[in-house]
């Protein structure tokens, strides 16, 4: 009989910085190595259970000396930026920072990473096994907070399992403890080991690991129940006023309209977990299937007016948030109350009413975003997400367009389209796109983005709506098929 643990990371992140790997290199230790799993048992017993016996601590750790098998959850990586002041950095001043990423991994909260070690335990071995894994609080960094607990079940590894010492289309390597184990070992610290002049814990190994290609991600169990066949993933208004809203200023519409749902789907007493999904704002990575704000004009020639709204959600919408999105109606850039009371508007978003036209397929409700289409052509702006490094400008763009695509699970099977700028030149703003306001309602000008005109070009016909790229669920980086 096996010995399986099942654990699930409850904030949707995993923060793991690999033995050998620098923290500014963006890697992740995945799957959690063995050396870290057996510290994290020995580090839960010395803060949160010391009336454990140390033999028995001793002989489970012993027992669970041997490399054991994973069962990952898909994941996606992910890094933020921390600029830190160094010694010569003065209060107030400028510069003197020295840039630190936080790499991460986004898991969904839901499903389960699954430990399987090829251990029989005596019972005494077990119930100390299962009330540490009760009481671990979290697992790599501290802010990786965790929740495990042992199986009685016992599920059979098969080649997508992570495995020591066998061939796979995957591979990795992992620190383990050697034999005999010693747990002074597992409590030693790396600036202990690193102070030894070591680049290994003494009593490690590495460990090749190898699998064969995850399965596909499948939607959480946890996730609201929408009727595969509901008729509704997209709502359709016409924006109407005096003065018309321009599209480079298409984003304020976007963001009141976002803003405005979320007080209605509030006030409509949605449960605030189906709410937060359908808005994107549970934090945790959700394939880009939560609601796009897409203002849309007559064309994307400068000065084209916004005339209409399209809310698609591709998880679909259930009849309580149709009602509750139907209740927007006028939305303006007017903040902090009337001229009386000091407030203010916000340039280019003038008094407009957003009257309800259609609801249904998005293919029914948006016709002109759909396609299909090999070639198409920027909308709106495109607002590339990575950092670009060494690359041309045209490799950077279509690495950027590439990965993209690859985190929307209906275009991950596509081949990369060809890149074409729709103004040449090297600037990452070009003409067109400087003329949009490329920052959120509440984000400061220094915020705003790169941008530019695209054309994308595809072996084969693809389904739109095509929306890339940052901001795009609020109105950036549209594609429309290309006629020309």
């Amino acid at each position: 009989m096996s010995t399986t643990l099942a654990i699930r990371f409850p904030l949707g992140r995993y923060h793991a910085n690999p033995w050998d790997r620098a923290v500014n290199e963006g890697a992740t230790e995945w799957p959690p190595s063995p050396w870290r799993l057996l510290r994290a048992l020995v580090a839960t017993w010395h803060t949160r259970w010391p009336g454990l016996p140390a033999p028995v601590l001793d002989g489970l750790l012993d027992s669970l000396a041997d490399p054991p098998s994973y069962r990952t959850p898909a994941t996606t990586p992910g890094h933020t930026r921390h600029y830190l002041p160094d010694l010569d950095h003065r209060t107030g001043e400028t510069g003197r920072t020295d840039l630190t990423l936080d790499p991460f991994l986004s898991v969904r909260r839901n499903e389960d990473l699954l430990i399987r070690w090829e251990a029989d335990l005596p019972d005494e071995q077990r119930d100390a096994l299962a009330k540490l894994a009760e009481l671990l609080p979290y697992l790599g960094r501290a802010e990786s907070a965790c929740e495990a607990r042992l199986l009685n079940s016992d599920p059979a590894p098969d080649a997508t399992w992570w495995r020591a010492g066998v061939t796979g289309s995957h591979q990795t390597r992992l620190l383990a403890p050697t034999r005999p184990l010693s747990r002074t070992v597992l409590e030693a610290s790396t600036v202990d080991i690193r102070k030894r002049r070591r680049t290994l814990p003494p009593g490690t190994q590495w460990v090749s690991y190898a699998a064969d290609r995850q399965p596909a991600p499948q939607p959480e169990s946890a996730e609201p129940a929408v009727d595969p066949a509901s008729p509704v993933n997209a709502v359709r208004f016409a924006v109407k006023g005096h003065v018309p809203l321009k599209a480079t200023h298409g984003i304020l519409l976007a963001d009141e309209a976002h803003r405005q749902a979320g007080l209605a789907l509030s006030k409509a007493k949605i449960p605030d977990h189906h709410r937060q999904r359908l808005l994107g704002t549970d934090g945790a990575a959700t394939e880009h299937r939560h609601a796009h704000w897409i203002p849309l004009a007559d064309g994307h020639e400068r000065g084209a007016p916004v005339r209409s709204l399209i809310v698609w959600v591709p998880r679909g919408l259930q009849t309580e948030d149709v009602q509750a999105v139907l209740s927007m109606r006028k939305m303006s850039g007017r903040r902090g109350g009337g001229s009386e009371s000091g407030g203010y508007d916000l340039p280019g978003f003038p008094n407009i009413e957003v009257l309800f036209q259609a609801a249904g397929q998005i293919e029914q409700v948006a016709p002109e975003l759909c396609g299909p289409a090999r070639r198409w052509r920027s909308l709106t702006p495109y607002l590339p997400v990575r950092h670009r490094k060494r690359e041309s400008p045209d490799e950077y763009l279509a690495a950027d367009v590439a990965a993209e695509l690859s985190y929307r699970p209906q275009y991950q099977d596509l081949l990369p389209p060809a890149v074409d700028r729709a103004e040449q030149g090297s600037a990452m703003v070009d003409r067109w796109a400087s003329e949009f306001r490329r920052h959120r309602i509440t984000e400061r000008r220094l915020r705003s983005r790169p941008g530019l005109g695209l054309r994308l070009e595809f072996p084969e016909p693809v389904t739109g709506p095509l929306v890339l790229g940052q901001l795009s669920h609020f109105g950036y980086g549209i594609y429309v098929p290309d006629e020309d």
